[in-house]
């Protein structure tokens, strides 16, 4: 095999990348090395995209159901400082879209089936200096010859391992937790995120389906908070204040999902033919819901750089290419992890000066236009690089 691009990694970055080159008539194949088969936990994880994100996927073809979300309250449960988002002060229709992990995945999978190879990886790769082709071997000990090759494996890329490339990581000592719920909350258009000592808290709408459940809810804890009780237990002790803030009543429809949160980064994308992408190049706290949206526009970003070279049709640079996609999104991705660090820090904080300071803080924005809306266009891809 000669394809242009060798994609590590059949998630949904690896497999959007490899259908939109497709569709640009060049030449890539998909290396997965688990099974073909449906996600274990159909309907339970969601993911939160901005608009420029829906608008890639959609350009693409890509077709599932979606929430809209046309508002979002942010406010501190342990005071009063509180911020609304409306997409009305970006003159956008909605500020995000809420969709099924699974239906991602599942849509962009089958669009691909055919150039990608389940049940196999990369075991080791080195550069040919007289061709200037990667020499890829799988597990299975055929080889690939290809111009570039793409780790979209995840945070524990196999692809940045045989590179030698090493992340820089930091351990949140926190835990994510996430399930579905019915709720009697009156606006479907509205998601509410509330920074509390119990935590994170975020309840979103989710798309219409024969499922009783009407919204999704990401939960973000402190390890100590939980201790040595186990996640259902705190989830039963705590809930409560949230319904009370909220308003509202939530009654939990599905399983419950939890993993361990940290964040890492890399301070090379590239190295060689070789260029990493989406999470196998950096993950950030979920507060936000902007890793996968970091991942598009890490997408977006490199098919273009790929697809503008080809179409010239002239003696292609590849590492010229390469830098011009790192250049494009490793300070952007670097801005976003730091970003999200700042504001997991300040909410963690038990220091009483600095809770007046974060109350006022976030009264001070809602009150200043021009913030507000540097925070929503960055939030919804406009500032594209």
């Amino acid at each position: 095999m000669n394809p242009v691009v060798t994609i590590s990694g059949g998630g949904i970055i690896g497999n959007y990348i490899s259908l939109r080159l497709n569709q640009s008539s060049i030449e890539s194949v998909v290396i997965e090395k688990s099974k073909n088969k449906i996600s274990a936990n159909k309907n339970i994880r969601t993911v939160t995209l901005n608009p420029y994100s829906k608008k890639l996927l959609d350009d693409v073809g890509i077709k599932i159901p979606y929430a809209k979300i046309k508002k979002i309250n942010v406010f501190d449960g342990e005071g009063k400082g509180s911020i609304d988002f409306s997409s009305d002060e970006i003159n956008e229709e909605n500020l995000s879209f809420v969709v099924y992990f699974n239906d991602l995945e599942e849509a962009l999978k089958k669009n691909v089936l055919k150039t990608t190879f389940f049940e196999t990886e990369i075991k080791n790769f080195k550069e040919n200096i007289n061709n200037g082709k990667c020499e890829i071997t799988l597990s299975n000990e055929k080889p690939i010859f290809s111009t570039f090759l793409a780790g979209c494996d995840g945070r524990n890329s196999n692809v940045a391992k045989l590179a030698s490339l090493k992340p820089v990581t930091s351990d949140y000592e926190q835990t994510a937790i996430t399930f579905t719920a019915s709720s009697n909350l009156i606006n479907l258009d509205t998601a509410y995120q509330i920074f509390s000592e119990r935590g994170i808290f975020a309840i979103m709408p989710l798309p219409a389906s024969t499922d009783k459940s009407s919204h999704t809810i990401v939960w973000s804890v402190d390890n100590l908070k939980i201790g040595t009780q186990n996640i259902e237990g705190y989830i039963k002790e705590n809930i409560s204040y949230f319904e009370k803030k909220l308003r509202a009543d939530i009654t939990i429809n599905s399983n419950i999902l939890s993993f361990s949160l940290s964040n890492h980064h890399f301070e090379n994308y590239v190295t060689g033919s070789t260029v990493l992408i989406g999470d196998a190049a950096h993950s950030i706290h979920p507060l936000a819901g902007q890793g996968i949206n970091l991942g598009f526009a890490d997408a977006d970003a490199f098919c273009e750089e790929i697809t503008n070279a080809y179409q010239a049709k002239i003696n292609i640079d590849k590492h010229l290419v390469l830098k011009r996609y790192e250049i494009r999104r490793k300070n952007m991705n670097l801005l976003m992890l730091k970003s999200m660090d700042f504001f997991v820090n300040l909410f963690k904080s038990n220091n009483l000066y600095i809770k007046l300071l974060r109350n006022f803080g976030l009264s001070r924005v809602n009150k200043t236009q021009f913030l507000k809306k540097f925070f929503i266009n960055h939030a919804s891809g406009k500032n594209k690089i």
